[in-house]
């Protein structure tokens, strides 16, 4: 058997150097949706890997998802030196009582403990005992140096709200049989957003919205195949779907669009933290403050908060930039009117694509650019 030659430039081989595990779940991910499209063999030609390596990858995302992706633990399965249950017992007992010690202290005012540093270490973590030290990326959340360096409208987040927890929307909602579910598609550059509302929680939803918008930016002018949306692992998005092909949220994406689609890393819920900022901004700017006379003044003041969003409230993590002024300086060959989108109620636009056929085109679903909009 003739033996394969790795470029150590390859995709596969920079990201086994690179320790950090989400980027190397993100290239698996992408390993697998190529080979799922284009075979086996031109996935490895691709990413600069073995043959043998794409059906691993291949097999054990159809068996567990996204989250099988993850590097399996070396750990051996039996430790024949494991420190006994007894000494264990002591150890859990002096941390619940001085529960401000680490195991360096633990073990240095408990001489009579005769183990190591790291073995108190792993026993506290066992049992959930320790203290989780936020690291400074961590603090840091909103990673802006690294959205700074994006260009407006080709990296996004797509998440879904459940609004029926929000005390003082809940009882309106009840009353005027209000949306219960808030889809939200945001820019990660500029922060340019867009809110959609429905009464239901499921992909086809989610795929419905997500398909408009990009034909939207399509018809300005927009190359979608650089648009990349990134979603969580829920249902709403696809993510029991294993094979690319089948119809849904992510075949709509890159099969028919060939825009591209990344799940965020698993138990990595930060990763989509710009849409759930925009998620906390909107209950406490428009959720908590308005109060509704029917269902059709709640979209119309829906509308207006997602214009005054877009156009004109500055955000001060953004250098106090509008999402406008920051799509200005960054695309100025494209029109602003791109902002400019409706807020849908999706049980109706379904409704109106069941009984009328689909028709492409601006007209449909643009409205005029607001007034206030252009500064």
């Amino acid at each position: 058997m003739k033996s394969e030659t790795i470029d150590l430039r390859s995709p596969y081989c920079t990201m086994v150097y690179n320790r950090s595990s989400d980027s190397q779940i993100l290239v698996r991910q992408q390993i697998v949706r190529y080979a799922q499209q284009h075979g086996n063999k031109p996935a490895a030609r691709r990413f600069g890997c073995n043959v043998r390596t794409v059906r691993q990858w291949r097999k054990r995302f159809d068996s567990g998802g996204t989250r099988s992706l993850k590097n399996k633990s070396r750990a051996p399965h039996c430790r024949p030196h494991k420190t006994t249950q007894e000494i264990e017992e002591q150890i859990i007992a002096k941390r619940k009582r001085m529960p401000c010690y680490g195991p360096k202290r633990l073990k240095y005012f408990n001489p009579s403990l005769k183990v190591s540093e790291g073995a108190i270490y792993r026993i506290l973590k066992e049992h959930g005992l320790l203290r989780k030290n936020r690291k400074k990326y961590q603090r840091k959340q909103d990673l802006r140096e690294v959205k700074a360096r994006y260009q407006a409208l080709t990296h996004h987040q797509e998440d879904v709200k459940h609004l029926y927890d929000i005390p003082q929307y809940w009882p309106q909602m009840t009353a005027l049989k209000l949306p219960k579910y808030e889809y939200t598609i945001r820019d990660t550059k500029s922060g340019f957003t867009i809110v959609a509302f429905s009464d239901e929680y499921s992909e086809q939803y989610s795929t419905m919205l997500t398909e408009t918008y990009l034909r939207h930016l399509e018809t300005f002018g927009v190359d979608v195949k650089e648009v990349t949306i990134q979603t969580d692992n829920g249902s709403e998005f696809g993510a029991r779907k294993k094979d690319i092909k089948t119809p849904g949220f992510v075949n709509m994406i890159m099969v028919e669009h060939g825009a591209q689609h990344q799940y965020i890393p698993p138990g990595c819920s930060n990763a989509n933290g710009d849409v759930e900022s925009f998620h906390a901004t909107i209950e406490r700017e428009f959720f908590d403050l308005e109060y509704f006379g029917s269902k059709a003044e709640f979209f119309k003041k829906a509308q207006v908060f997602q214009s005054f969003y877009n156009f004109v409230r500055p955000n001060f993590s953004k250098k106090g930039k509008s999402p406008l002024q920051i799509f200005l300086e960054d695309r100025p060959g494209i029109s602003p009117e791109v902002l400019n989108f409706p807020v849908y109620d999706l049980n109706a636009l379904f409704r109106q694509k069941m009984e009328l056929p689909a028709i492409k085109g601006r007209d449909q679903y643009v409205h005029k650019l607001p007034a206030f909009g252009i500064i």
